[in-house]
């Protein structure tokens, strides 16, 4: 009798579901989406609701495919939540999550930054202080939201959060504990009571149970299985923050091969088997088996999101979803450099490598000639330089193939400019290496239906593109001027947000 697996990336702009067999073969996707809410600039946030509406809609709507009895396990991941849910003694939200892309404990960065040694935070945590971590923003919300911090029982991460309600049991997974930084020992798997005694957040108000993405988080309660089309008792996985899962979505099980995930964010990820400390990089334990490998990695808070920014403000005449394909056509015959355009996308700041909370998005080269097809390739090539400069933060023995996984990567012209910006063969999968993929396999290993071994079966590579040489030299010449302008203009944003800080105050 065929089994099924269900796999759920919670992520920032929406949710995507797939039912799979025990051997891998997809039945049937599907994708929920919602928004989040910017109301001051450097500000993001994202309610618990969605989420849940969003997991247990698709759940529904997936499992009328088969029988209830035939789904024999779940694994759900979620974006990086930040801050978390914040939910009181009866396991009810009561404001929303300061998620990943939220910069606006720069104050609170900055006081780590005096009552803690870096060394001391990169030893005990291997990550250090920026307004990127949750564990600064918990600062901000103790400071600034006294009163929710107090109620808060615990912050949950947002698959925490929805596994919490579907099966009564709160757990977070190594890879989001490590992911909170600044209060998270690396070394021993477990919360830092002294660190965050240092800090000033209470350790209690944080999820005491931890687990792998390969065994049960929790079983699906009664009340909710008949509603949801599943058998009461079916096991539910904790598979952690979306890139990990996606990284396993591309048959990463070991450490050596370099990942891009690009979607709402970009992530350029490598697994080693030590953290890699003091590269400017963001460290967590792996999705798969954390207690031996590490997941390190650089990228960019805005990749897919300034896409979707450029599509809503000016090419509306597109929806959301086709608007990107619609100007990659009217944009494919612009030539290497946009006719003299230059974008940097830090549209939120930007956290590793540069880990810069004032700079912002900047267009260089505007003229009176210039096009809309012109900037939007400036656009794509900015998201292609950002995936360069994360990349050569792992050094040069990273092989000459990267893979590129995620929404954007549907995009062959994305593709094909990542191939040329950085000099590496990318490689996409038919399934598009998607988190929930990830998320089924790891609940499918967990449950003892997929042999580890047997996961590169899973995935299936559907396009190899090449760089093009006659394009190198053009891309070396500005990926150059790409990382000058930044270190020309990052003391210019410094001084203009002090003048925004204290126009904003006035």
């Amino acid at each position: 009798m065929t089994k099924y697996i269900l796999g759920i990336d919670i992520g920032t702009s929406g949710t995507k579901a797939m039912l799979l067999t025990t051997t891998g073969e997809v039945i049937a996707q599907k994708k929920d989406t919602y928004g989040f809410a910017t109301p001051h600039p450097g500000w993001a946030e994202a309610k618990a609701e969605d989420w849940l509406n969003a997991v247990t809609s698709l759940i529904r709507t997936l499992s009328a495919h088969v029988d209830d009895d035939d789904i024999v396990g779940i694994g759900i991941d979620g974006l990086y939540g930040g801050s978390g849910i914040p939910v009181n003694e009866m396991g009810e939200a009561i404001g929303p999550a300061l998620i990943w892309m939220d910069r606006r404990a720069t104050k609170e960065t900055e006081q780590v930054k005096k009552e803690v040694a870096a060394a001391d935070l990169m030893e005990t945590t291997a990550n250090l202080a920026d307004p990127y971590y949750g564990y600064t923003k918990l600062m901000w919300l103790k400071k600034h939201r006294p009163e929710l911090y107090q109620t808060t029982k615990t912050f949950l991460p947002p698959e925490s959060y929805v596994i919490a309600k579907l099966t009564g049991q709160t757990s977070i997974n190594y890879s989001a504990a490590g992911n909170l930084g600044g209060v998270y020992d690396i070394n021993h798997g477990t919360w830092s009571k002294a660190m965050a005694d240092r800090l000033g957040l209470d350790i209690d108000k944080l999820p005491q149970t931890f687990v792998t993405s390969t065994e049960p988080a929790g079983y699906v309660l009664e009340s909710w299985a008949e509603r949801l089309g599943l058998k009461a008792g079916t096991p539910v996985f904790n598979t952690g923050v979306d890139v990990g899962p996606a990284t396993v979505g591309t048959g990463v099980l070991a450490p050596g091969k370099v990942t891009v995930a690009l979607g709402t964010s970009m992530n350029a990820a490598l697994v080693t088997k030590e953290p890699a400390r003091d590269k400017d990089l963001i460290v967590w334990p792996y999705a798969y088996k954390p207690a031996e490998y590490f997941y390190n990695f650089a990228g960019a808070n805005t990749a897919g999101a300034i896409i979707a920014w450029f599509v809503e403000e000016f090419a509306n005449e597109f929806s959301k979803e086709t608007g990107p394909a619609e100007l990659d056509v009217l944009s494919q015959q612009v030539p290497a450099g946009s006719n003299g355009l230059l974008v940097l996308p830090y549209f939120m700041g930007e956290r590793s490598p540069l880990w810069d909370s004032t700079v912002r998005g900047t267009i260089f080269g505007l003229s009176l000639k210039t096009t809309r097809a012109e900037v939007y390739n400036a656009f794509q090539e900015a998201i292609a330089y950002s995936v360069r400069q994360s990349i050569e933060q792992f050094g040069t023995e990273i092989g000459d193939t990267i893979t590129l996984v995620g929404g954007v990567s549907a995009s062959s012209k994305m593709v094909q400019l990542i191939a040329d910006v950085t000099g590496k063969t990318v490689l996409t999968t038919e399934s598009g290496g998607e988190a929930n993929l990830g998320s089924a396999i790891l609940a499918g290993i967990g449950l003892d239906l997929v042999d580890p071994a047997d996961v590169s079966q899973w995935i299936k590579i559907d396009q190899q593109v090449s760089p093009n040489p006659e394009l190198r030299a053009t891309y070396d010449a500005y990926f150059k001027m790409y990382k000058k302008a930044y270190n020309d203009i990052k003391d210019f944003y410094h001084e203009f947000s002090m003048v925004n800080a204290s126009q904003s105050l006035s």
